[in-house]
């Protein structure tokens, strides 16, 4: 079941959103109803809601309308890919320590799925649900978690590290060859619990890239970003998402503590709480949005800065100057300039 108040990083979708787009799908298409934008999939840290991310995949399932792609997506997908975490995860001593690590970091990668692992006899034995009501994206995210977790285990361990046998709670599918390719097991469907299990000796298995001093920077660094997930309510990205939710539209302090149902005077002290003002987020957005435009339209610096909420270009090149020591026409000259 969705969490209404769970969260999960932006960073969970961009390799399915990269994939897309070298697809040949349109951004606009894939973030339909989610009230995200591409500026939003830049910043991987960014808490989007469970509801947001399942509109998402949605989104993507029925636009591709094809069969597998969940193990596509998946599969391609490198432990870089999940950023600090993801490579935290390589320098452990062994296999067994880079699974615990895995469990503390679950709930905001949890790419829609409940699991667990659990020892059984020789055998480990990784449990994965998914609640989701609409099978189609049902499959596609059993798909994905499975084959991104296969690829993972290769990544780490070697082309060896097969699984001893895979279960699925769904009935065969068209594309078995697929699941084959992937996993080079016994495939068993139409079973009970969707289940992946390996070898319990693998736990123990020490992995090639242990670097004890990686293993302190990342840690530090995973630990700061999950304990900033787990402090309950991230004001600062909801003043983001807020900032963020209407192209062209930037909503006032007051407007912002109404959506969020506190009073102007609380959000800026929550605000504060975090070193931040409104005006600083304001400023962050505004120049993220001109860049974006300035580098990858042909707009006018009139329509950036009505874009950007300004009331003319003279006070849109005032701020821009602030920003950047540069003058709107000339940041993008010297974009391009080295682009050349």
């Amino acid at each position: 079941m969705i969490n209404p108040h769970g969260r999960v990083y932006v960073i969970t979708l961009r390799k399915a959103h990269s994939f897309m787009k070298a697809q040949g799908f349109e951004p606009a298409s894939l973030l339909a109803n989610t009230e995200l934008s591409e500026i939003d999939l830049a910043d991987p840290y960014l808490l989007v809601s469970e509801e947001q991310a399942r509109m998402y995949y949605r989104n993507l399932v029925y636009l591709a309308d094809r069969v597998g792609l969940g193990l596509e997506i998946g599969w391609r997908t490198a432990l870089s890919d999940m950023g600090p975490h993801g490579m935290a995860l390589a320098t452990e001593r062994t296999v067994g320590e880079s699974l615990r690590k895995t469990w503390e970091i679950r709930d905001n990668y949890n790419l829609l799925l409940d699991w667990k692992y659990e020892l059984s006899g020789s055998v480990l034995i990784h449990r994965t649900w998914c609640s989701e009501s609409d099978e189609k994206l049902r499959i596609f995210l059993l798909e994905r978690g499975l084959a991104t977790l296969q690829a993972h285990s290769e990544e780490l361990l070697g082309p060896e590290a097969k699984p001893l046998r895979v279960l699925l709670d769904y009935k065969t599918p068209a594309n078995i060859e697929q699941y084959k390719d992937v996993f080079r097991c016994p495939l068993r469907f139409s079973q009970e619990q969707t289940q992946i299990h390996y070898p319990a000796k693998w736990l123990d298995v020490p992995l090639e890239t242990y670097d004890p001093q990686a293993v302190d920077v990342l840690g530090a660094l995973r630990t700061s970003i999950h304990e900033k997930l787990s402090s309950g309510r991230d004001i600062v990205n909801e003043v983001k998402m807020a900032l963020r939710r209407t192209p062209g539209v930037f909503p006032s302090l007051d407007t912002i503590a109404d959506g969020l149902a506190m009073s102007s005077r609380t959000l800026r002290r929550k605000l504060g709480q975090h070193n931040m003002r409104y005006q600083d987020l304001l400023d962050e957005e505004r120049r993220r949005v001109a860049e974006d435009f300035l580098l990858n339209t042909t707009m006018t610096i009139q329509q950036i800065a009505d874009q950007c909420g300004f009331t003319d270009a003279q006070n849109f090149s005032q701020a821009f100057r602030r920003w950047q020591g540069m003058s709107p026409t000339q940041f993008r000259q010297s974009q391009r300039s080295e682009t050349e």
